[in-house]
């Protein structure tokens, strides 16, 4: 993808940017600014006061009924997605770096009185249709409050002094945030931690005893023994448990299923922890992408994972190790039955 230009920008080398943004996305610069100015959209959305309501009631607007995203109206600057993906994308075009590494502060500047229009600098041919709203400034200046609420969101964790919040920071932040619709990793945790009382309590009665082939395949999964790493950084962490994944999810599928054909409780217990962890591997491989980029690998590298590892992330890590912890414990009991 070439960008149109109406003004030349920072003489940004287009197809080695693009290339830049392959090798580290697996997309296009538009389609990465898209799919991230599309989670701090639906952020924003979910945290409008005014939805408030239709978020706590479901179809139906009965009360305790399941939550569901509200039906927004339709943005008045066109797509609010779009707009912000646009601003992002001019400005990681004509500094001539990744989308992800645009600094939220830089956004925001761009949104204030007297920016220019969208048109007036570069355009991403492959957005050209896309519904990006060229029009005006007014355009730009709209999906000003969405990126100052970001900027300056309240978070159960502080960021470290000298966090340098850019776009692919806060996206981090807020895929690893709980307390919003895509925040789902405490859902996975309790899915695999109801698995393991299930396979427990049907265990206990005697409805359901493991199998010697189950028994054999926990006997052999030894969550308790990480491989040796060096220091304990995040990126050693998170990279066992996405490692454990794989590893989990392959035992669970060599477990032959029930007489319908169905896994069985410990192929359950495996699925469901695997899922848990694998939670994890968006992250780990744009930290992985992060620290390849630097220019010498960083002398302090605990320093550095506080300055680009969210709290929210390191929460979710802390959680998943300590699911892992309580799935070496039931392991062990049914290798052991």
């Amino acid at each position: 993808m070439h960008p149109v230009t109406a003004e030349t920008g920072a003489g940004t080398d287009a197809d080695g940017w693009e290339s830049r943004h392959r090798a580290a996305y697996g997309c296009g610069s538009w389609e990465r600014a898209c799919a991230q100015g599309a989670v701090l959209t639906a952020w924003h959305q979910e945290q409008d006061p005014l939805a408030g309501a239709a978020t706590r009631r479901g179809p139906s607007g009965a009360p305790g009924s399941p939550p569901s995203r509200p039906k927004w109206p339709k943005w008045p600057w066109g797509s609010g997605p779009h707009t912000v993906a646009l601003v992002f994308w001019q400005a990681a075009y004509e500094a001539g770096i990744l989308v992800d590494q645009v600094p939220l502060a830089d956004a925001v500047r761009r949104c204030g009185t007297g920016s220019g229009p969208p048109a007036a600098g570069p355009l991403p041919e492959a957005g050209l249709g896309g519904g990006v709203g060229f029009g005006s400034p007014e355009s730009v200046a709209g999906v000003g409050p969405i990126l100052r609420a970001h900027a300056t969101a309240d978070l159960p964790r502080p960021r470290p002094a000298g966090t340098r919040l850019t776009l692919g920071h806060r996206v981090r932040e807020l895929r690893a945030t709980p307390d919003w619709d895509g925040g789902d990793w405490p859902a996975a945790l309790a899915r695999a931690r109801r698995a393991m009382q299930r396979a427990d309590d049907l265990r206990e009665q005697g409805i359901r005893h493991p199998t010697a082939a189950e028994r054999a395949c926990c006997g052999r999964l030894r969550l308790d023994r990480a491989p040796a790493r060096g220091p304990a950084t995040w990126r050693a962490r998170a990279s066992y448990l996405v490692d454990l994944a794989t590893r989990l999810s392959a035992a669970a599928d060599s477990l032959p299923g029930d007489d319908r054909g169905e896994p069985g409780p410990a192929a359950q217990v495996l699925g469901a922890v695997a899922g848990a962890c694998a939670l994890l591997s968006t992250a780990v491989e744009e930290i992985d992408h992060l620290w390849a980029a630097e220019p010498q690998e960083p002398a302090d590298p605990a320093g550095w994972e506080l300055l680009h590892v969210p709290g929210p992330l390191l929460t979710q890590t802390e959680e998943t190790e300590d699911l892992v912890q309580a799935a070496s414990v039931f392991l062990w009991l049914l290798a052991c039955s």
